[in-house]
């Protein structure tokens, strides 16, 4: 039974402390986001729950509460970050809207669990909150990654805020454990590098079905790489192949030493050394599959050469850009770029090819040239309709008032400041065929490369996945000539095609 005084102060809530009817007012507005969709608790939480938890002046409060909202958005974010990887690049307006309201609360919860980490270092109880100073900045380190990781699978580039905290995080763990030396920050630091060694692995050029793996791969790698002090005498730094500068006020992740110009003194930051990254990786790979001692690193072989090329420092550009800006059409996945190309030969002049309109059955969109080089492009989206596209994926790029098409692979994806999409593209071959393959599938038809420049010059072949094996022969007939070949290695492979080098027989 309540007593007398419990019943009045329930029914008469003005009565209470003002701490105590603040979080009164914090536990009903929790109560009040169950059975609303995810995308109303994710809008609740952000502009009134949040908000109001931040208010409350006692930390041990604060952070009870805090991790209640957490629980309430693990419930929501999940539906809109599986939308968001499900939508076809661009993003179209619901999608958007999805992935701003889920950086927005991320944003807004790790502001708050930074805020608790920062009134502890500034505070003079640092061994009696060390326990929950650890567990705010990892869970605001979490939430950072999260949004950082959302971004990228949008081809978009994490915002500098978000770096700028991680850094501030990690430095605030490190200030702490100079004032209580027996504080173990192992676990924070792990979490830091992860992030770090995410974002030097350059995700734009992963395929977004390739992502939650190289995650879980720079989590593994993680506890191989270091961060060093920047000391007076520079002989003492490790080796400029596998070390990233990191100066937080930059707001990003760090640039690799290599990039820097030769005999530049470098004075402010630390380095993030990747030595020992590189080393477990090489040991990954030169590892038996079949090997039955201690159980290596589990890292799919496709990525490795992507980890170790971007870790190592040596991801170069081959060639110098020119910039120039005519427009081009741009068709995507090989069930339209054969049609596409079909209807190319029946034309001369791109615009007649462009503007005709009966029973086509590809979606051509427009996009600008921003650079090109001898093997490429960078392209970026103006207007036309949207496909499902990703890293590996095939596309036919025809620039206005231009009859020759350009076969391309899509290397990167990016998400510029202003929203528009862009993508940077290899192109495979100058002069390409559309050819009849052997049997009877729907998908019998294919690309003949005559000449591929990135692969020793030799020609190569495209079809759908499965139609072609290694090994095979193959006769094809182009300009009216027949020719035999035999199907050589496999050379990529996405989910719509796979393309493999021709060996002439």
């Amino acid at each position: 039974m309540k007593s007398a005084l419990r019943l009045i102060r329930d029914l008469n809530p003005f009565g209470l402390p003002q701490a105590a009817r603040k979080t009164a007012e914090v536990r009903e507005l929790l109560e009040s986001v169950s059975g609303l969709s995810s995308s109303e608790v994710v809008r609740e939480l952000s502009t009134l729950v949040i908000p109001a938890i931040v208010r409350q002046p006692n930390l041990h409060m604060r952070f009870k509460l805090l991790e209640v909202a957490l629980e309430e958005s693990d419930k929501a974010l999940p539906v809109l970050e599986r939308h968001i990887d499900h939508s076809p690049l661009p993003l179209a307006i619901s999608a958007a809207s999805s992935a701003l309201a889920a950086d927005n609360l991320m944003k807004a919860l790790a502001n708050a669990y930074a805020d608790i980490a920062r009134s502890i270092v500034h505070g003079n109880q640092h061994k009696a909150f060390g326990r929950i100073f650890q567990r705010v900045t990892l869970r605001a380190m979490a939430l950072l990654a999260r949004r950082q990781q959302l971004a990228y699978r949008t081809y978009a580039k994490p915002s500098s805020s978000s770096w700028t905290l991680l850094h501030e995080l990690y430095q605030m763990a490190r200030r702490l454990r100079e004032r209580v030396p027996q504080e173990n920050i192992a676990t924070i630091e792990q979490r830091y590098l992860s992030a770090l060694l995410f974002a030097y692995i350059e995700p734009s050029k992963l395929a977004r079905i390739d992502l939650a793996a190289a995650i879980f791969c720079t989590e593994q790698l993680a506890t191989h790489a270091a961060v060093v002090e920047l000391g007076a005498d520079p002989r003492q730094r490790p080796s400029a192949a596998a070390c990233f500068l990191v100066r937080p006020d930059e707001g990003n992740p760090g640039v690799a030493l290599m990039r820097l110009p030769a005999n530049q003194p470098v004075f402010d930051g630390f380095l993030i050394d990747c030595s020992g990254v590189l080393a477990a990786l090489e040991a990954t790979a030169a590892r038996p599959q079949d090997s039955t001692d201690e159980p290596g690193l589990q890292i799919p072989p496709s990525l490795l050469p992507t980890l170790q090329i971007a870790l190592g420092g040596r991801s170069t550009r081959r060639f110098t850009r020119k910039r120039f800006k005519p427009h081009a059409d741009l068709v995507g996945g090989l069930s339209e770029i054969i049609p596409f190309l079909d209807s190319c030969q029946q034309h001369r002049r791109a615009a007649d090819a462009v503007n005709r309109q009966a029973h086509r059955i590809f979606s051509p969109s427009e996009w600008s040239l921003i650079d090109q080089s001898p093997d490429g492009f960078l392209v970026r989206f103006f207007q036309g309709d949207t496909w499902k596209t990703g890293v590996g994926g095939i596309v036919a790029l025809q620039p206005r008032e231009s009859s020759k098409v350009h076969i391309c692979l899509v290397r990167r994806i990016a998400t510029n400041v202003h929203g528009r999409l862009e993508l940077g593209l290899q192109a495979l071959a100058p002069q390409v065929s559309v050819v009849d393959l052997p049997g009877q599938s729907e998908h019998g038809r294919g690309l003949y490369l005559h000449r591929l420049p990135a692969y020793g010059g030799t020609p190569g072949i495209i079809a759908h996945p499965g139609h072609l094996v290694s090994g095979q022969k193959l006769k094809l007939l182009t300009y009216g000539e027949t020719h035999l070949w035999q199907i050589g290695r496999r050379l990529e492979a996405s989910d719509g095609l796979e393309f493999f080098a021709l060996v002439p027989l």
